[in-house]
């Protein structure tokens, strides 16, 4: 079977998801049983010998194949390959044999079993790490990563979060911070508070910031870095787009750290355009392998985390189509020997609601068995505007399964007084564990005296919309108030994705402007096919070259609604004025008319940059809702190559890459100050017409 068949068997036998649409999958189930059929039949070496895509990933695939356990296995179709996985000796047999398997054999067995025959086999498979007694990813274990995200890297927020987590028991695999600002100097600052928390309390956990490896490795530098982090995906056009290296410069940096963290997570690469006609699941296993590779290769502690539904309805619609991705990826996952953790997660435009979620999470743990979960302050990410597990969810998950985190911590916790010999928590020693944190830091003060303290702030952040301090009932079901707190900002966001553009913020915003639509029909035509917003209609795309007949603009200004027109309304006046006043008191030759887009995405603005062809496109769009606050983010494109020749494609079908375009992001005024951001742009822009570039490229320049 030729290279292009067998990638299209591979695509029509998944289950339907939204995202395999852009790649050719179909809704016909008739025609993806024929196409299960057609790959039950075929070998594993007819898988292995199939490159998908003729990159640095499959070649990293290869190598990560033991050659004598890959012939043993050749002769197996996928349907006995099945039969012996689910077989009582399954465990044991893929134990002895995971090294030969190659990662397309993964996905295609995954593809032709049912939700029930992968649930019974991931719960007999467990990747865990070295410790003693109940380890991490061991099947007695289930641990989470505590994610303290603050909108404004505020420490106090990030601190408290941390501590109210620890409180519920959570955090003993990793505590993983999302930098707002992804500087050196806010990641080194942040690096060192959360070394700070780990050494003053003994957590026997490990912590993250996670930006990316070649940041990281640059802060190694200057202070200590405890475990390295990547996003990986299953082509080479993908990764690159992500940090600017292909596998092996990933390897060499990678090689640096005694701990690694890698995300992934089905439709990273469909919806970036970097699929190279591959599914999501075959793709996704292929990130597995990847994987699998740096593991062997460094010998570092290594864990999987995959942040299914992040991305939106353009990749999973429903909760059976999340559930599906979850139950796929832990097997494919453990099939690699991988020890993985799922973000199961929704955006608030997925239309799944808190209650939804948090059922839907309960049914995945009991039949995924993964080794871990998000954990967050009440079920909504501050900063990233998602809906994953709170951190009072944790312990009920722990009771409803009967296992546990790991014994290293869960001593710690009881010797902390977070945690009974039991295994219970009250949720509510917070406070405490602020005492003994400055305690530890050779605070004088009295232990009174600090949880006093500790107290009052976390009143004071929950009074300014954290879910902190409400603390549980006997059964750890979410207090009223905290129940009326994730209501109202799943119903805001609900609201702000149908907000609009107002007219009088754009005049005060901006003296001339052009309002220009996309090619969604209506607000649900946008919301539910995400690239219907993408392109500017017919109309607008001929007026636009049209706003000027003679010179075009260096800089095009560019406002879009995205998935918040109410960001831009609360910070538009503030940001969009100082950009073109730095810019113009730089010397930089700015647009006379903005082009403010209704319906727009940030291809949107790339369109606009294949009509007029600047040199630059500043998109100045609203981030997506579920934070509690409406925040701005600003995409700089440099749009000329290193050769000076346009970036920017056709007019009809811009093929633009996003690791070309760099983002100020979280712009608020209880996120990012628009002072502060208007200052990064200005900064960036001049940058960017030094060494024309943006983008990865940009970050590349000052490669260690």
């Amino acid at each position: 079977m030729y290279r292009n068949q067998l990638s299209e068997v591979f695509l029509l036998a998944n289950e339907f998801k939204e995202g395999d649409l852009n790649v050719g999958g179909t809704r016909d189930d008739h025609v993806r049983r024929e196409a299960r059929g057609v790959l039950a039949a075929l070998s594993l070496r007819e898988i292995a010998r199939a490159d998908f895509v003729e990159d640095q990933v499959t070649e990293a695939l290869h190598l990560s194949l033991d050659p004598q356990l890959a012939r043993d296995v050749a002769h197996l179709t996928v349907a006995e390959f099945k039969r012996i996985l689910l077989s009582p000796q399954g465990a044991d047999w893929i134990e002895r044999h995971r090294n030969g398997i190659s990662s397309e054999a993964a996905a295609a067995v995954v593809k032709i079993m049912t939700d029930e025959e992968l649930g019974a086999l991931s719960r007999r498979l467990f990747n865990p790490l070295p410790g003693r007694g109940i380890s991490i990813g061991s099947q007695g274990h289930f641990g989470s990563r505590v994610q303290p995200n603050s909108p404004g890297d505020d420490e106090t927020e990030i601190l408290l979060s941390i501590l109210e987590g620890v409180a519920y028991g959570c955090g003993d695999v990793i505590l993983g911070l999302n930098p707002a600002s992804d500087d050196i100097d806010t990641i080194i600052r942040l690096e060192q508070l959360l070394q700070s928390v780990v050494e003053r309390l003994r957590l026997p956990t490990r912590y993250c910031v996670l930006s990316d490896i070649v940041k990281q490795t640059t802060a190694r530098s200057q202070t200590r870095v405890d475990v390295g982090f990547q996003s990986l995906a299953g082509t080479s056009k993908a990764i690159s787009g992500m940090v600017g290296l292909d596998v092996d410069g990933l390897l060499a940096l990678a090689a640096g750290f005694d701990g690694l963290y890698f995300e992934t997570g089905q439709g990273s690469a469909v919806t970036n355009q970097a699929a190279e006609g591959v599914d999501m699941v075959t793709l996704e296993a292929r990130a597995y392998g990847v994987a699998r590779l740096i593991r062997q290769r460094t010998g570092s502690w290594m864990i999987v985390n995959d942040v299914a539904g992040f991305i939106g309805p353009e990749v999973f619609r429903t909760g059976e189509q999340l559930l599906r991705a979850c139950l796929e990826d832990t097997v494919m996952a453990k099939l690699h020997g991988i020890t993985m953790g799922l973000d199961v997660c929704a955006t608030f435009h997925m239309g799944i609601g808190p209650a939804d979620l948090q059922t839907l999470t309960e049914h995945i743990v009991a039949q995924a068995a993964p080794a871990y979960l998000m954990a967050v302050a009440g079920n909504a990410d501050p900063m990233l505007g998602y809906m994953t597990t709170s951190f009072r969810e944790h312990p009920r998950l722990r009771r409803q399964t009967g296992r546990q985190i790991a014994t290293a911590m869960q001593k710690r916790l009881i010797e902390l007084s977070a945690m009974r010999e039991s295994g219970a928590v009250s949720g509510s020693g917070a406070d405490s564990l602020y005492a003994a944190y400055h305690k530890a830091g050779g605070d004088t003060r009295s232990l009174d005296t600090l949880r006093d303290e500790g107290a009052k702030k976390i009143g004071a952040l929950a009074g300014r919309g954290f879910d902190l301090g409400y603390g549980c009932d006997e059964n750890y079901d979410d207090p009223a108030a905290a129940s009326a707190r994730i209501a109202a900002i799943y119903a805001n966001a609900r609201c702000a994705l149908y907000s609009t553009i107002d007219e009088a913020v754009v005049s005060d915003s901006s003296p001339r402007h052009f309002r220009a639509h996309t090619r969604s029909s209506d607000r649900d035509d946008y919301l539910a096919h995400p690239t219907t917003g993408e392109l500017i209609n017919d109309e607008d795309a001929v007026r636009i070259p049209a706003l000027y007949p003679a010179r075009r603009p260096q800089v095009q200004l560019v406002v879009s609604d995205g998935l918040n027109a109410n960001a831009v309304n609360e910070n538009l006046r503030s940001v969009l004025p100082g950009v073109r006043r730095e810019l113009m008191a730089a010397g930089h030759h700015v647009s006379e008319t903005d082009i403010v887009i209704e319906n727009g995405r940030v291809r949107a603005g790339y369109h606009i940059g294949s009509l007029l062809e600047p040199e630059m496109i500043i998109h100045l769009i609203g981030e997506r809702p579920g934070t509690g606050i409406n925040t701005l983010s600003a995409y700089l494109t440099y749009g000329l190559d290193e050769k000076g020749q346009s970036r920017w494609g056709s007019r009809l079908a811009p093929g633009f890459d996003h690791s070309w375009t760099t983002a100020v992001c979280g712009i608020h005024r209880r996120g990012k100050l628009p002072e502060r951001a208007v200052e990064e742009i200005a900064r960036l822009v001049d940058r960017m017409f030094a060494e024309r570039s943006s983008g990865v490229a940009l970050r590349s320049a000052r490669r260690p």
